[in-house]
């Protein structure tokens, strides 16, 4: 079975704040951020049922692409994930709002919140929850070769 291989998308600037997404990004990262809320309203009623499988949320959607990945299920929530944690902290969700360097980046080693935009039951399989040694997580993909895409990297020296 594969190893995870973090591969980071390049973003420039990076932020160490919390608070409100407002109050602490940029206009345009947070604007990027309540935009993709707002798209997700629509996703949620029109298109997440298209996303589900047999048994989805309580059963994973197959065998794990890569070591260490544990199936996360948000009953309150409804939704199902896969998770992988590079911290100490145990699976449990940080129900205090705490950004990261981004704020589509949580202090949380479980999800807060179902991502949104999910095309397919079949790529329900590549998403990730990585979760950081300091337990700052984010949503990310896992490729078939066992790599994992993040889309909000955190830079040296920050956090």
């Amino acid at each position: 079975m594969n190893k995870a291989k973090v591969i980071q998308f390049p973003i420039d600037r990076v932020n160490q704040n919390r608070g409100g997404v407002y109050a602490i990004f940029s206009k345009e990262e947070a604007d990027s951020f309540m935009k993709y809320h707002e798209l997700g309203v629509e996703w949620r009623n029109k298109h997440r049922k298209d996303t589900f499988y047999d048994g989805y949320p309580f059963n994973p959607p197959g065998e794990p692409l890569i070591e260490d990945l544990i199936w996360f299920t948000d009953e309150q929530k409804n939704f199902g994930v896969w998770i992988l944690n590079k911290s100490n902290g145990d699976v449990v969700v940080n129900n205090e709002i705490e950004f990261g360097w981004s704020p589509f980046v949580r202090k949380s080693v479980a999800p807060p919140n179902e991502p949104v935009h999910i095309q397919s039951s079949e790529f329900r399989k590549h998403l990730v929850w990585f979760v950081d040694e300091n337990g700052y997580g984010q949503y990310g993909v896992i490729q078939k070769d066992g790599e994992i895409w993040l889309p909000h990297p955190k830079e040296n020296n920050h956090l």
